[in-house]
């Protein structure tokens, strides 16, 4: 690692020591042990060596630490002189939860009051924006641009709990739809779903941030193919189930020596997963770690599987439809398992082809070449948008409401009032079309339903 990345990385922000002793082993007074005085004497040693490394980093260096930036935050030190063990690195002592590099740290499960300072974040921005003195279209340049991407860093690395997300909508959808007022159901004239959709699916374009986080995590999949000698290798990733069933049917895993492909839980069987196939086997299975070679080499997998928990005609059919599947697998020595990303002509992974792959089954509009890819002020988009989705407030949808309104359209005053009559039968616009076509002198222009 170059030294600018170290030295930013361990002295710009907070820096933690962990002591993993148990508190309950210690006595109420361990200065009265010359052994507990001794472990005292060698956490300061350690301290001290500390200090003294990033000293003599910043010497070296020119980037020195700040001290006074720092922070130490103890973890299981009931029983330690912490005053007399720190008296060397005098950082500020803090608990837990705490957030490093920005992303809430606790010893216990994150609770959604760890993620208030994301709520804070957009906030912030929401107060220093007069939403009011924006068009809409202002707004959703906003929200795509700004709002969304405030929690993108701690989506990336963190399972954000879903009430989380929920309160980031509500925000992203007020700031939309109204601005900084107070959001009712006449201004909300889109439900949010539809408009998290890509263009080209008929939606807005606003990032569906639920969709767009697990597109993010499935990243560690990747890397864990792509780096399985990252310093991080090994440890547990921020995956759930469904982010492992994304990845599992946007990859290919085409095998070689079978290594690096895990049994139960690759992809590697026709496309799916040994452990979907045969889930009732997978359960009776001691060993759920071996990699497909292990596996494979004199039948292991048979062999570690408890025979006493198959007594089902389902367990022998999930059985015999499993090792028909692994006896076709051939092994290719000293040729490496490789992963292929089955959405990208790369064949890398790209979160934003995850975040497309999990829309796929939605209809396709053409809305991107009709609307959006043309040229024109966007609040005449946004407009059209709402147009061809029968979304602004016209006599006929007033009346569903059961709203005051006029029935007849108040530019012909002989129709009743929809959107598809203003834009197409009305006399009024027809007659409006077509002196634009003669001013521009090209073909008309009127619309046709």
């Amino acid at each position: 690692m170059p030294a600018a990345s170290l030295a930013t990385n361990g002295a710009a922000t907070a820096f933690t020591v962990r002591i993993q002793e148990s508190s309950s082993t210690w006595p109420q007074r361990p200065e009265s042990y010359p052994k507990l005085r001794r472990i005292d004497r060698a956490f300061e040693r350690e301290l001290d060596a500390l200090a003294a490394l990033l000293h003599r980093f910043g010497e070296a260096t020119g980037l020195r630490t700040n001290i006074s930036k720092s922070s130490i935050v103890p973890i299981s030190c009931g029983g330690l002189n912490l005053d007399e063990i720190l008296a060397g690195f005098p950082a500020p002592r803090t608990s837990f939860p705490t957030r490093y590099l920005g992303i809430p740290l606790t010893v216990m499960r994150l609770k959604k009051v760890d993620f208030q300072y994301l709520l804070d974040k957009i906030s912030r921005k929401l107060t220093n924006w007069h939403g009011r003195n924006l068009t809409q279209a202002g707004r959703l340049v906003l929200v795509k641009s700004v709002l969304s991407s405030q929690p993108m860093h701690t989506l990336s690395v963190i399972i954000v709990p879903r009430e989380v997300h929920g309160e980031i909508d509500r925000l992203r959808k007020r700031f939309l739809w109204a601005g900084n007022e107070s959001l009712t159901g006449g201004k909300c004239k889109v439900n949010w779903p539809t408009v998290t959709r890509p263009l080209d699916l008929g939606g807005l374009g606003v990032l569906d941030l639920n969709r767009f986080a697990r597109a993010l995590r499935v990243r560690w999949l990747w890397q864990q193919w792509e780096a399985p000698n990252a310093p991080w290798a090994g440890l547990e990733i921020p995956c759930n189930d469904t982010d492992k069933l994304l990845f599992a049917t946007a990859t290919t895993i085409k095998i070689g020596d079978g290594a690096r492909t895990s049994f139960w839980h690759c992809a590697w069987a026709k496309g799916r997963r040994p452990k979907d196939i045969a889930p009732d086997i997978f359960t009776a299975s001691r060993e759920r770690k071996m990699s497909l070679r292990e596996a494979l080499d004199e039948q292991t997998w048979v062999r570690r599987i408890d025979l006493q928990a198959i007594h089902t005609v389902e367990h022998l059919k999930q059985f015999v439809e499993l090792w028909s599947i692994a006896q076709s697998i051939t092994l290719a020595q000293n040729t490496e398992d490789h992963i292929v990303w089955k959405f990208n002509a790369s064949g890398a992974y790209s979160a934003a082809s995850a975040y497309r792959l999990q829309f796929l089954g939605h209809t396709n509009f053409n809305l991107k070449a009709l609307i959006w890819k043309p040229w024109g002020p966007s609040k005449c988009k946004c407009f059209a948008w709402l147009i061809i989705r029968n979304r602004i407030w016209t006599a006929d949808r007033l009346a569903t409401r059961g709203w005051p309104h006029n029935p007849i359209c108040p530019l012909c005053r002989r129709l009743s009032e929809t959107a598809h009559h203003l834009i197409i039968e009305c006399r009024y616009s027809r007659r409006v079309w077509e002196a634009m076509a003669s001013w521009l002198s090209i073909a008309p222009l009127a619309p046709v339903s």
